[in-house]
């Protein structure tokens, strides 16, 4: 098991998921989102990082069916299956390393609001944008979310990379274009922001 991999089991065995600092009791922002761009139930969507997130409760409310969960922490999408119960066998389940994958069809979104900004290594940014564009269909699309420029530079013991709209757009590969770009105070269960 890598250090990294290791790492994430043990936040998720140690910690209650709703503690940890990214834990939101409702997937808003990326709903809002999925709205914005006009998701439709029948779209292909892939939740990358997607952890023990409620944002896979989100989406099957709404009808989805297509979803593919990815984390490197077998414990939190664990935790998603028992939180699902009946819905548990919607979702398809990847424990990997995202910039490792390869899928067998293209997704119409690509939602990730936890991996991005972990990769501190060019390499593996490129790894990441990469697979995003030879996993994305025609008109697909791409919801990332990152640490912006003014946010922490370390989450759960990690150095992370802080991103605003200008950082952003300069990294993605020909044949991406940045629609929109948003800013939102997360605040965490120990109230932090």
């Amino acid at each position: 098991m890598s250090k990294l991999k290791q790492h994430w089991e043990n936040i998720y065995k140690e910690k209650g998921h709703q503690q940890v600092s990214w834990y939101q009791d409702s997937a808003d922002i990326s709903l809002h989102l999925l709205d914005k761009i006009k998701a439709k139930p029948t779209d292909f969507l892939v939740d990358v990082g997607s952890g023990a997130s409620v944002f896979v409760d989100a989406l099957i409310e709404r009808g989805f069916n297509k979803i593919t969960l990815v984390d490197l922490s077998r414990e939190a999408l664990d935790i998603t299956k028992n939180r699902l119960g009946d819905n548990a066998a919607i979702p398809e389940y990847k424990v990997d390393d995202v910039t490792q994958l390869t899928f067998n069809e293209p997704f119409d979104i690509w939602h990730d609001r936890a991996v991005f900004h972990f990769l501190t290594n060019s390499e593996d940014r490129k790894k990441y944008m990469d697979l995003l564009c030879n996993n994305l269909s025609q008109q697909g699309r791409a919801i990332i979310g990152t640490f912006s420029l003014k946010g922490p530079n370390m989450c759960s013991g990690l150095d992370i990379v802080q991103y605003d709209e200008s950082k952003l757009k300069a990294i993605l590969p020909e044949g991406l274009v940045l629609e929109s770009a948003s800013n939102d105070t997360h605040t965490t269960p120990s109230g932090t922001q």
